[in-house]
């Protein structure tokens, strides 16, 4: 045999080795990538889905309660001190009774989801306060039915004004058919708001109610 021919057989011979280590690492490749998608697959089966706002206005500033707890949302003045409001999430969010804690500076309010039976409202509102937050009251709104003009919500606006307890009339817009009031909670809540409103005519629109999910008979 001569020196070419066996140079040809050991090239082809290599050629053959170097294809047949490329098949193997395709293989493998292949293999890796199923098994990770795979696991990806199972972790997505298992993990609960994410609930998402129904209504995000802005950066940090939620109109529905998302999460599960019970929702309390402050009226505040020194939302412009970012250190203040971020000392006050970050105290807040470290808590265990504490699953969320949202500022929103066009309404100028704190949004706090907690457990009651782990939370009272007097601590996160001690909390608020030693972060450099000034408490003005408590937030609530109402969808309301009837406000057809700029007069009816001006006339809504006088009563809510009037009402004992309500330190602000925030809004009264007919456009949207919504009012939001800052209210003391030593002197009045959000049921007898509610029940001020009702004196007029103009109504609370209460919330409908989650349908009850059928059940198919078993067989």
């Amino acid at each position: 045999m001569c020196i070419r021919d066996s140079k040809k057989i050991h090239f082809f011979r290599n050629k053959t080795l170097a294809a047949t280590f490329l098949l193997m690492l395709m293989k493998n490749i292949l293999v890796l990538s199923s098994l990770l998608a795979l696991g990806s697959f199972a972790q997505a089966q298992e993990a609960p889905a994410a609930k998402k706002c129904p209504d995000q206005k802005g950066p940090g500033c939620c109109a529905a309660a998302c999460c599960d707890g019970t929702m309390i949302k402050l009226a505040v003045t020194n939302l412009d001190n970012y250190v203040a409001i971020e000392t006050a999430k970050a105290t807040l969010g470290a808590l265990a009774g504490v699953s969320s804690c949202k500022s929103c500076d066009k309404s100028n309010s704190v949004t706090v989801m907690y457990d009651p039976k782990k939370m009272k409202v007097a601590q996160i509102e001690k909390m608020l306060t030693d972060s450099g937050l000034k408490i003005k009251g408590h937030q609530t709104s109402f969808k309301i039915a009837g406000l057809a003009c700029q007069s009816c919500s001006n006339h809504l606006t006088a009563v809510l004004g009037k009402t004992e307890g309500v330190v602000n009339v925030d809004k009264v817009c007919h456009m949207s058919g919504h009012a939001a009031v800052t209210f003391d909670p030593k002197k009045t809540d959000a049921a007898k708001i509610k029940a001020a409103i009702q004196t007029t005519k103009y109504k609370v629109v209460e919330a409908s109610a989650k349908p009850v999910p059928v059940v198919a008979p078993q067989s």
